[in-house]
């Protein structure tokens, strides 16, 4: 499939369609120091000066005191204007960590700078503020680069507020000792937020706090956004624009955030950092506000107002156990699948394209009750046993029943190996549907369950994946589908022996000539 800027990454049976080389990790590189761009403007350039203010400003902050028992805090969302405007209500959301230990920090901030898609890597080891040296998790970085979202861009990093105004503040906060995982985030489409927050929810441990960087409205005709005028009401209206999209993340809704500032156009450039959040976090995070403030408010002129929101996240579990889960699903289930594929295989075939209208005339509440929770998945086709098509995705972004059916479709026509698929190829045809349990990383090769596990190898921005059976199929040992592995991501044969990274799965499939049933048993499952 071919895929525009970051949109939903589809997967050719074994090769990622989209691999970015990707250079300058921190790992085995000499020592880079990223110094400060902003000490002595947007905060003291002294370290005894910058002490004191942060320590006043903490005696300002009236944070909201934490009951006995609450549940850790798991993520933050801070302002990130410079102090005197936002350094406040930033503490007021870090006071509740005070002293707190972690291993690592992780901080996404938006790009004032430069306009990119994805996320985007420091080329740095350390990263300096006049509190001193902080340094860079080296290992996750190493990781992340291997990932095809995750890539280095020259500069970017350099000058970019977003990320370093809040290093002071967890420099004075926390406990010593955290290394930093910083990273922009820039330009991605709704599935594209889901799968950034699948790739880091691995990193996302109970040593882990992820910071959250980003203001709410910035109101005036500086930043082109004047959605009302300045007047009596100017603060009321900003509180309710601005609160309109804090009640989604209360509500945990990326599609509601989403949703929102698409329909109120709100200059949020916490929009991006706050969209990864939202896909990381489910029912048991527990979201509070902690303060809101707009700069109108506090220096009295409205015409060019920055809102500022802290929150904390609260959960007994820590995010990276948080991940999507499919139960095993019945024979009857995976026939009902089965069956969508084939309807979608056929409208796709038909039409030559239109996967949009898909759904249309399904029973939209009963594949949404059945099959919404997110799950990746692919659907293989074959005719006399050949390969004729196979598209999937391997992250849980979608509800299983779409998954299926955008797959199928692609699979169908968007295949680059192969033609489209044609109407007189249908008749004696295979459909194949695959129905993937999550990712999870694995140490090392070794650890490769051949026959049982499907594998995904990373390095140096290009993936391959093979499902499970394809071993078995084969006949491979371990040794040789990992060199076949590396060869469909355009590595050459033992790529994988160093600098690589796995990941495993399992699946559950159901395989069936592809043909409508000419009946259903009660419960709207294949009886073919």
């Amino acid at each position: 499939m071919a895929v525009n800027g970051w949109k939903n990454i589809s997967i050719i049976c074994g090769v990622f369609l989209m691999a970015t080389i990707i250079t300058g990790s921190s790992q085995g590189v000499e020592r880079l120091v990223r110094p400060p761009a902003l000490a002595g403007t947007w905060y003291p350039g002294q370290p005894d000066e910058l002490s004191t203010l942060i320590a006043t400003l903490q005696g300002r902050s009236k944070p909201v005191t934490e009951a006995a028992g609450s549940p850790p805090i798991r993520a933050v969302i801070l302002p990130h204007a410079g102090y005197r405007f936002s350094g406040e209500t930033a503490l007021a959301g870090l006071q509740p960590l005070k002293g707190a230990t972690f291993k690592r920090v992780i901080v996404l901030g938006p790009s004032h700078q430069k306009s990119f898609m994805g996320l985007v890597l420091p080329r740095a080891t350390h990263f300096r503020t006049p509190l001193g040296e902080i340094p860079l998790d080296a290992g996750a970085m190493a990781r992340l680069a291997n990932h095809p979202m995750f890539h280095t861009i020259p500069g970017v990093h350099d000058q970019e507020h977003s990320i370093e105004i809040q290093l002071p503040l967890l420099q004075t906060v926390l406990a010593q000792g955290f290394q930093l995982l910083p990273l922009l985030v820039g330009q991605m489409d709704a599935m594209g937020f889901a799968q950034a927050a699948e790739a880091l929810r691995p990193l996302c441990d109970d040593k882990t706090l992820l910071v959250i960087s980003g203001d709410f409205t910035h109101y005036g005709n500086h930043f082109n956004y004047q959605p009302f005028p300045v007047d009596a009401k100017i603060a009321d209206n900003l509180k309710t624009l601005d609160m309109g999209a804090v009640a989604k993340i209360l509500s945990r809704d990326p599609q509601g955030f989403l949703d929102y500032k698409q329909q109120s156009g709100i200059t949020a450039c916490a929009f991006g950092p706050v969209m990864v959040l939202l896909n990381l976090i489910s029912h048991p995070v527990e979201p509070r506000l902690v303060q809101y403030r707009t700069s109108g408010s506090e220096n009295g002129d409205f015409s060019h107002s920055v809102s500022y929101v802290a929150m904390t996240f609260h959960a007994t579990q820590n995010l990276a156990e948080m991940g999507p889960e499919m139960g095993v699903l019945s024979k009857n289930d995976m026939k009902r699948l089965h069956t969508l594929a084939i309807t979608a295989v056929m409208a796709a075939v038909q039409s030559q394209g239109a996967v949009k209208t898909l759904e249309e005339g399904a029973d939209l509440e009963e594949l949404q009750e059945r099959f919404g929770e997110p799950s990746g998945a692919f659907v293989t086709l074959k005719r006399s046993g050949r390969l004729r098509g196979c598209i999937g995705q391997l992250q849980p972004v979608q509800p299983l029943y779409k998954a299926v059916m955008e797959n199928a479709a692609h699979a169908a026509l968007r295949d680059s190996r192969f033609k489209p698929v044609a109407s007189s190829e249908l008749d004696g045809m295979e459909l194949e549907v695959s129905v993937l349990s999550p990712m999870r990383p694995i140490a090392s090769w070794e650890n490769f369950e051949v026959g049982r596990q499907g594998v995904v190898l990373s390095k140096q921005g290009r993936r391959a994946v093979f499902l499970p059976e394809v071993a078995v199929e084969q006949g491979w040992s371990r040794e040789e589908t990992l060199n076949h592995l590396a060869q469909k991501a355009g590595l050459p044969p033992d790529a994988w022996r160093q600098g690589a990274t796995f990941e495993v799965f399992t699946s559950q499939t159901y395989t069936a000539p592809l043909r409508l049933p000419t009946h259903s048993n009660g419960d709207g499952a294949s009886d073919s």
